[in-house]
């Protein structure tokens, strides 16, 4: 997700500004305890806890709104929130805070909670919106706190530029979304081949590192539910690969989640943007306000599948190619970034 350029020779050099000026800080919060989330791993990716994979009709249930904060209406909130069931939320920040309007999720576990990235600019309440809902989720459960580890799906400004207000957060544990960071806290000892597991409690989430979009991305599923949280990698709207060498890792990380959900069920993919319309491979122009008759967030593995076709297909030549629920968009090839490919206007 990077600001509009003129040619595709700029878009490529904002593209490397870019990078250095958004890299996450390094620096963990002190003080905070690690140890209440344990880590085991298995370089082929298969489960190496107690908690076996369920099938289908084991998962939990959960639902999905009708419709999200789209930027279209003045009174809005800056986030909304969404119980997809009473331990799992969903997050959306406002497009009328920042264009981004990224998707956030917010896990519960017996020990730990985990928020999965802090958004984008334009000083969203996040710290309070999570703090609401973890206050009322304890009450719930008859508890007076529980752990929060706030992490990353990757380190792109729009999925970190919240960090700072959780800074001196009490109980917190804060993982930086630099490389090393990732690696260190989830035990990955072979990236991007290895396949982890991460205990929140009772609640085993699987981490699948998926660089391509971002060196450092990571992919979560969560046995419990069967949910997918495919991050930037795989989402309704523009597949930014920003970079010639990072095309391979993309096709590669696209391949590694097909291999994965052909072991694991699958309810729905949910990634952290929207930027189709609901008129097959129409996308809205980036860095629009609104969105309205936006496309619904969910994927499916169909979708997942179409993708790592194509990128195989395009084998080691690249295009910007759009489909019905998502573009392949290797920014390089662009003439004016993040416009969308010429298929004509979606409100007609």
């Amino acid at each position: 997700m990077k600001p509009w350029m003129s040619t595709g020779l700029l878009a490529v050099a904002f593209v490397a500004l870019f990078l250095a000026c958004t890299t996450p800080r390094v620096a963990e919060h002190g003080g905070v305890e690690h140890k209440d989330a344990s880590v085991t791993a298995d370089v082929n990716g298969s489960n190496t806890s107690e908690e076996s994979s369920p099938d289908l009709t084991s998962l939990e249930a959960g639902t999905l709104p009708d419709h999200w904060i789209d930027g279209t209406d003045e009174s809005e909130p800056a986030i909304q929130v969404h119980a997809y069931n009473d331990d799992l939320y969903i997050l959306r920040q406002s497009k009328r805070t920042n264009y981004e309007a990224p998707f956030m999720y917010l896990i519960f576990g017996a020990k730990n909670a985990i928020l999965l990235d802090t958004g984008s600019r334009g000083d969203p309440p996040l710290r309070a919106t999570v703090d609401t809902v973890l206050k009322k989720w304890c009450a719930r459960e008859g508890r007076d706190d529980i752990h929060l580890i706030v992490g990353h799906t990757h380190g792109h400004g729009d999925h970190i530029a919240n960090d700072h207000q959780f800074d001196d957060r009490p109980n917190t544990t804060f993982v930086s979304a630099r490389l090393k960071s990732v690696k260190d806290f989830y035990g990955i000892t072979d990236w991007p081949n290895q396949l982890v597991e991460f205990d929140l409690g009772q609640r085993i989430l699987d981490i699948i590192p998926t660089p391509g979009h971002h060196r450092a991305h990571l992919v979560f599923y969560d046995r419990r539910t069967g949910l997918l949280l495919s991050g930037d990698t795989f989402y309704p709207g523009f597949l930014f690969v920003f970079r010639p060498q990072s095309w391979p890792d993309f096709r590669a990380s696209t391949r590694r989640l097909v291999e994965f959900v052909d072991r694991n069920p699958i309810t729905t993919i949910l990634g952290c943007h929207v930027e189709m319309t609901n008129k097959p491979k129409y996308a809205f122009a980036y860095r629009t306000k609104e969105h309205p008759n936006e496309r619904r967030l969910e994927l499916t593995v169909a979708d997942l599948k179409e993708l790592d076709a194509a990128v195989a297909s395009m084998g080691d030549e690249p295009r910007i190619e759009p489909h019905d629920s998502f573009i392949v968009y290797p920014a390089w090839k662009a003439e004016r970034f993040g416009a969308p490919p010429p298929v004509g206007d979606p409100t007609k």
